[in-house]
């Protein structure tokens, strides 16, 4: 995603909004570029022969669960235990298995060390109490033993995603913007002829889409139906999609509104129900949402992404067709992007001083954050002849993901800005973050959290209603003139009034205490 999700925050500084459009490269993470990805550059708050031997296990979302793995734990090991006395177990959940699955973990109480967490999950589990506060002055464990990550972090990514001022997460050093628009497949653009200046919004696609139906394979999807494409229309979600609720991203009111009421939504769907009956969607698009082995095949001409620059050359190392990106929108800055990816310590983990050592090492040893992210050099990548910085896939491998490990998950790994690129990116990738940060337009609302309590049983029902109908009517399978009325009337009935007007309510109070 980049992926990606996926930043819930509560009131910062006045200062915050200034701070998001100045220049990155001042300090913190992008200071962190600078630093060669051969480097270790990791210091440990005490010598590991002080310490008992630990194992610290940490859990992260979307990929599957990678074959070499174990080899790959081995490697990293031999530098964990000579650091901070410690062994890694590494385990890549699934995204249809994660939630579930880290759910269970925490409501049985279950030991273990970190955990991925994102947006509104991050603030549901520390209300849950499930997460250990990183900076609580009566035991400040970011100080004592995460200074590598204070000197290398932009201060902007700790102090704009506190919770009641206390960071329960750290977050990875990546793009904290986010624009929308799709990647496409590279040599069907060139087949065709697609000019991408003309491709503003999603209509303009259309030509395109009649071309690729036309002239490709019946296995070949035109554009891949898929609920993100509410992503693309204007608005700033607040708490997610499922429960009604959103400001507009251009507006200048922070007026919460039903999203599926808008003039915009109204007509994204009736797109939507157009081109299903035209043929340009996958086979049963209200049920089959899951399109990977299609995207990895190449199969799919055309589908939605959060973009970042370079974003469709890193994604081209999953995908055996070459991709390219057109965008749709301008980079913004909401909560979401400061919060959409990060690790916390559990409160059940048996040494979160270990685990927090190991977060340390995750931010400034380029050598660990890389075996993480690649696996392990003349196996899994090799280095491109005279440079030190830049892999490629082994010979003998159609991509990446075919060698045994490559779980496609840099941006939960630490801190980015150490990480090898593929000779197919640009050279320049991490400078042109740093300008995409900085021109990132501030929501008015940044920094802000909403608190579910009040609402969080009609909440449970609007969701409950949302995934009866987001597919079907995304998918086009629903025809809009009779199907949205009809999920506009259960949210209502299931309280999406009371919600929009809790949620209208904190931002209100928000915006007070931020003047």
């Amino acid at each position: 995603m980049s992926n990606m999700k996926k930043l819930n925050t509560i009131a910062l500084a006045v200062t915050l909004p200034a701070l998001l459009l100045s220049a990155c490269s001042k300090s913190g993470t992008e200071t962190a570029t600078k630093a060669p990805a051969s480097s270790s550059g990791a210091t440990t708050a005490a010598p590991a022969k002080k310490l008992e031997p630990r194992e610290i296990s940490i859990y992260f979302a979307g990929p599957t669960a990678q074959k070499d793995v174990a080899l790959v734990e081995e490697e990293i090991n031999k530098i964990t235990k000579e650091k901070i006395n410690a062994t890694v177990k590494i385990n890549h959940l699934g995204w249809g298995d994660y939630a579930q699955k880290t759910n269970l973990m925490i409501a049985s109480g279950e030991p273990f060390d970190l955990m991925f967490t994102s947006g509104n999950d991050l603030s549901i589990n520390v209300a849950k109490g499930a997460y250990v506060a990183l900076n609580d002055p009566a035991n400040n464990l970011l100080e004592k033993y995460g200074q590598d990550i204070i000197k290398s972090i932009n201060p902007k990514y700790l102090t704009g995603t506190t919770i009641k001022g206390l960071n329960y997460a750290l977050p990875t050093q990546k793009e904290m913007a986010s624009m929308q628009g799709l990647f496409l497949r590279k040599d069907l653009v060139e087949k065709y002829k697609l000019d991408l200046k003309t491709v503003k919004k999603l209509e303009d696609l259309e030509p395109f889409l009649q071309q690729v139906k036309a002239g490709e394979s019946a296995d070949v999807i035109p554009i891949q139906a898929t609920s993100n494409f509410l992503n693309l229309l204007p608005f700033e979600t607040i708490g997610g999609f499922a429960t009604p609720g959103v400001i507009s991203k251009t507006g200048t009111s922070p007026k919460v509104v039903n999203l599926f009421e808008t003039e915009e939504m109204k007509n994204l769907f009736k797109l939507m129900y157009n081109w299903n009956l035209k043929g340009y969607f996958q086979k049963d698009p209200g049920t089959n949402t899951n399109l990977k082995a299609q995207t990895d095949e190449g199969l799919v001409a055309s589908r939605w992404s959060q973009l970042k620059p370079g974003g469709d050359l890193e994604a081209s190392n999953t995908s055996k067709k070459p991709l390219i990106q057109v965008e749709f929108t301008q980079p913004y800055v909401a909560s979401a992007d400061l919060n959409n990816s990060m690790l916390a310590v559990s409160r059940t983990s048996k040494d979160p001083e270990r685990a927090v050592m190991f977060l340390n090492l995750m931010h400034s040893d380029a050598r660990i954050v890389n075996l993480m992210d690649y696996g392990i050099e003349g196996k899994h990548y090799v280095k491109v002849a005279g440079k030190d910085n830049v892999i490629k896939t082994p010979d003998g491998f159609a991509t990446s993901k075919d060698t045994g490990y490559f779980p496609g998950n840099t941006w939960q790994v630490g801190n980015q800005f150490l990480t090898y690129l593929f000779q197919n990116e640009d050279p320049q990738k991490w400078e042109k973050f740093k300008t995409f940060n900085a021109a990132g337009v501030a929501s008015p609302i940044l920094g802000f959290t909403y608190n579910s309590d009040s609402t969080k049983n009609e909440e449970a029902a609007l969701a409950s209603v949302y995934k009866s109908y987001i597919d079907g009517l995304s998918g086009g399978v629903l025809e809009p003139e009779k199907y949205l009325a009809e999920f506009n009337d259960k949210l209502k009935k299931a309280g999406m009034d009371k919600v929009i007007a809790e949620k209208q309510k904190q931002v209100d109070e928000f915006l007070k205490t931020k003047k």
